[in-house]
């Protein structure tokens, strides 16, 4: 007889969120689709035969349950830090379990055939139904498993999964044989109730993540949390970031979004399907409706201001409990949840900032900046550059591409172009991206382009006619950069994705890339001289207050007439103005040998309470010189010192047991801060609302909280707070805590 199974939580979240392409295709895909019903684990070839009715003693073999031993296997498979409770296993090893009986098993008379059954539709045909069979002995990493012994009626087996097995959610059926004293075959099945899970196995040689180094898979696989750099070219800002892959809600959410992704069931275990379906549903930018909604508005009433976010956890399990697109998130919370969900399945991953990233789809063109003729920037005409940008590499081989591509794989889980029809971006191998082999497919181009390129300078007149006066080369694609191995430093990739300027090989690539791309080239005619010299000095205080000053000298022996221009804007971390500030000009007749300068000021309460917490300063400056055509243009953000966050914790730290973490914070503008909020998260800790701060903290001043935590599991664990209130966000700082086990209970 067939025993029933219980309907998993992750089925309910599938079918919770309905079927996507009867979404697309219209609601009657009758003759059109096949119809799967999830109930129906086997096909109508899998009768069973039922109890003997003649009254005689029944020799049938049957299970009655089955021990996976957890801790050992899961401590095998480094896996025991999964907070939910079944058996979790990483692909391509051993793992053992006994199986108990109602009788005596007889290794002459019985056998056992074990169904390891997943996806929506099982079938053996496509791989979903996978029988294992017994061997004598396991030496290759196939589906397979050895009988070890029998002790009466327990059964010990050692199994083994393929490397390539698909990745996710099964089912255990055992099927046993019985031949009786006259020859006759009884057969029986027995469903076990617990759900397995299989994930990726980066320490098996022979899986596509299999990665050769110990301590990279601790960091890219194991380690909780992570660094993320963000900030501009001159001035990085690092958050601290609790990826939680081992949290409950994590490992179920990954499958959830698998199963929302629409992904085949065979194509689950290759990695490069994966990480391209999976994180198409990071963001929440089409029809599928994915976990997390993109806003740069800086207006986040409705929900929480990226900056708000410590961790992917509390997006995840909001995301699970809602069954819809979490608001809000920007580049490195996409990021960040994409690490979350594929170092869950056991994909290697980490986040990775370029700074000064282009955001342009192929290559096309320069990134272009648009100047009126009296020196304003027109900054709704310019492409955008962001001041830095997050996306995500996944460790994987590549077997869709020619030899020497395997490696890390790039990939962007940030809505920003339509590509091939959805929001979505990669897996690119890095190397094709470093050599401009832009013709290799998942969009190879747009990588390239947002690491390599020009920007130019026009000037528009009244009518609308332009001029190209100033090339900016090779400025794109600065310090990319990811948390180091087992150590909080910066590791900059900035080689792993293009050769050093002035290099054959450089130029070897661009010309390749160009050739690939229709790229458009940009004329600019040079200035007679260029005598005059220009720096440019920025000074952006503690207390918010800014000083830019431009300088220049005339080194000409004849007199030099400079107009000049300083244009300070507001603007989002993506390059997007939103409100002028302030600006200076002069027209100044610079004799031989002299010099001149033009400066723009601010005071902190002049600007602070005009503009969103998320925004900053860009700076924006232009000078001609008329007797020669000569240009200066200089055009950099300038973003406030964010102040320290000190954090302390008081009694130790046991399972169960809540400890005290006491956080401070000093003022350092010159302004009060309002508005405020404290979040603090950990891995394995049980999770704590947002705690709004009561009153505003003026100048100089300083806040104090003293706030509870429970730990959950064992280990050394992060705790990281953020700070965040209508005129600062990204304030941060983060301690390491050792749980410990509460002898005195």
């Amino acid at each position: 007889m067939l025993i029933a199974t219980r309907v998993s939580l992750s089925e309910k979240f599938a079918n919770y969120y309905g079927n996507l392409r009867g979404l697309l295709l219209g609601s009657n895909l009758a003759g059109r689709r096949a119809d799967h019903n999830q109930e129906k684990l086997f096909p109508d070839d899998a009768q069973l035969m039922s109890y003997k009715k003649d009254g005689k003693e029944d020799g049938q073999l049957k299970p009655k349950s089955v021990d996976f031993l957890r801790n050992k296997n899961r401590t095998a498979h480094r896996t025991s830090d999964y907070e939910i409770p079944n058996l979790i296993i990483r692909r391509g090893h051993q793992f053992d379990i006994s199986i108990t009986f109602d009788r005596p098993f007889s290794c002459q008379d019985d056998e056992l055939v074990l169904k390891f059954v997943t996806g929506r539709q099982p079938l053996q045909s496509k791989g979903t139904v996978v029988p294992v069979s017994r061997v004598a002995a396991l030496r290759d990493p196939i589906w397979a498993f050895q009988l070890l012994r029998v002790e009466d009626k327990v059964a010990h087996l050692k199994v083994c999964t393929s490397p390539d097995a698909i990745v996710g959610r099964y089912n255990l059926f055992i099927e046993t044989t019985h031949k009786n004293e006259q020859g006759e075959v009884e057969k029986y099945r027995y469903a076990q109730p617990d759900d397995i899970y299989i994930l990726f196995n980066p320490w098996c040689p022979d899986d596509q993540v299999y990665m050769d180094e110990e301590t990279h898979r601790q960091e890219y696989v194991l380690s909780e949390t992570g660094r993320i750099w963000l900030g501009t070219v001159g001035k990085f800002c690092v958050r601290p970031w609790n990826f939680g892959q081992f949290d409950d809600v994590c490992l179920v959410a990954a499958i959830a979004i698998m199963e929302k992704s629409e992904l085949g069931d065979q194509a689950r275990g290759n990695a490069v399907f994966v990480l391209r379906a999976l994180s198409k549903i990071i963001n929440n930018n089409e029809r599928d409706g994915g976990v997390l909604v993109g806003n740069w508005s800086g207006k986040y009433d409705d929900g929480v201001a990226p900056h708000a976010w410590n961790g992917s956890t509390a997006i995840l399990e909001e995301f699970l409990k809602k069954r819809k697109g979490v608001k809000y998130g920007q580049c490195w919370t996409f990021a960040a949840v994409a690490t979350t969900v594929f170092r869950a399945l056991g994909i290697p991953t980490r986040c990775v900032t370029c700074f000064r990233s282009a955001h342009d789809s192929d290559f096309s063109s320069p990134m272009d900046s648009h100047w009126s003729v009296d020196g304003k920037p027109k900054t709704s005409m310019n492409d955008t550059v962001w001041d830095f940008h997050v996306w995500n590499e996944s460790w994987c081989k590549r077997p869709d591409l020619p030899p020497g591509y395997d490696g890390w794989q790039a990939f962007d889980a940030t809505p920003q172009e339509c590509l091939e029809g959805v929001f979505t971006c990669g897996p690119a191998s890095v190397k094709a991206v470093k050599q401009g082999e832009i013709f290799y497919g998942y969009d190879t181009k747009f990588i390239f382009a947002e690491v390599n390129g020009d920007r130019a300078h026009w000037t528009v007149d009244g009518e609308g006619n332009m001029t190209p006066v100033w090339l900016e080369p090779a400025i794109m694609g600065q310090f990319i950069s990811t948390k180091a191995v087992s150590t909080i430093s910066r590791e900059d990739l900035t080689h792993a994705y293009k050769f050093q300027e002035n290099c054959d090989d450089k130029e070897v690539t661009i010309e390749l890339a160009r050739k690939l791309s229709s790229r458009r080239y940009t004329d600019i005619v040079n200035a007679k001289s260029s005598d005059v010299k220009f720096s440019i000095h920025t000074d952006m205080q503690r207390n918010g207050d800014f000083n830019v000053t431009l300088q220049f000298s005339n080194t000409s022996t004849e007199t030099r007439t400079v107009d000049s221009h300083i244009t300070a804007l507001s603007c989002r971390y993506t390059g997007i103005a939103t409100s002028e500030m302030k600006n200076e000009s002069s027209s100044i007749v610079l004799e031989p040998n002299t010099e001149q300068e033009l400066s723009l000021s601010m005071k902190c309460h002049d600007y602070i309470g005009n503009v969103d917490s998320d925004s900053h300063i860009n700076i924006y400056v232009i000078a001609f010189v008329k007797e020669t055509s000569q240009r200066f243009i200089f055009q950099e953000p300038l973003w406030t010192e964010k102040p320290n966050i000190e954090i302390k914790t008081e009694g130790s730290a046991h399972v169960g047991k809540s400890f005290d973490v006491v956080v401070k914070l000093v003022n350092p503008l010159a302004v009060p801060l309002t508005g405020g909020h404290l979040n603090i998260e950990g891995p394995g800790m049980q999770r704590i609302a947002s705690i709004k701060v009561k009153k505003p903290i003026g100048p100089g001043e300083e806040l104090r909280e003293t706030i509870q935590m429970k730990p959950r599991r064992l280990g050394r664990k992060e705790i990281i707070v953020n700070f965040l209130c209508k005129q600062l966000s990204d304030v941060t700082g983060v301690i390491e805590v050792d749980v410990i086990e509460d002898t005195r209970s």
